[in-house]
């Protein structure tokens, strides 16, 4: 823009000024103009990056909330679980520990049988060695005590049996040993508690 240095101006120059400054001014307008609509541009997508950053956030957040809740309940599922498996473990070791207990009383009992039988068949062996005529009277016997390594109770046809007398079971020769009531509780069958037949013995019977 061109200055006036003199103390007067020429009318064209002054309209020349005026119109050189309003093309200025209305220059600068569109300048501001245009700076007012990229700043509007930028706020808008501030605001719409701001709403899809919220609902972002809100997806996240409803996310995270379930995959918290699974997981509660999973570690509450896993608690459950441990304790019945504790339980459980208590039970067996406790079952354990009761059938230890039949079984040593049980081998107990086999042992105090065998025992017995063995010293009445001790005790009959000794009476044919000096002998004694057997006044054994015959029973009728439907249960019979196997020896092996673990003695049997077993079923047979009822037979009329008198201690010391032969016996064959299962193609084993065995005799009786004695005859006394059924071990099982409640149960009035007689039952014959069988010996295996000493080295060198021979004898002869039927099942």
């Amino acid at each position: 823009m061109r200055r006036i240095l003199g103390g007067g101006t020429h009318p064209d120059e002054v309209e020349e000024l005026l119109t050189e400054r309003q093309r200025d001014l209305e220059t600068q307008a569109i300048a501001l103009e245009d700076a007012v609509a990229d700043l509007e541009r930028r706020e808008s997508l501030l605001r719409d990056s701001r709403a899809s950053l919220e609902r972002l956030l809100r997806l996240g957040r409803t996310d995270l909330d379930a995959r918290e809740s699974e997981l509660a309940d999973l570690i509450r599922e896993l608690t459950a679980r441990e304790a019945r498996l504790k339980e459980a473990e208590a039970e067996l070791t406790r079952r354990r520990s009761e059938l230890g207990a039949v079984e040593l009383r049980r081998a107990s009992v086999e042992q105090r049988e065998r025992a017995v039988s063995e010293r009445e068949l001790a005790l009959d062996d000794r009476g044919s060695d000096l002998g004694e005529v057997s006044t054994s009277v015959e029973e009728h016997v439907e249960l019979v005590f196997v020896p092996g390594v673990r003695y049997r109770l077993t079923e047979i046809d009822p037979a009329s049996l008198t201690p010391g007398s032969p016996f064959t079971h299962e193609d084993e020769e065995l005799l009786v040993g004695r005859i006394g009531p059924s071990p099982l509780p409640g149960d009035r069958r007689r039952c014959a508690y069988l010996l295996e037949v000493p080295r060198g013995a021979s004898s002869g019977g039927s099942s």
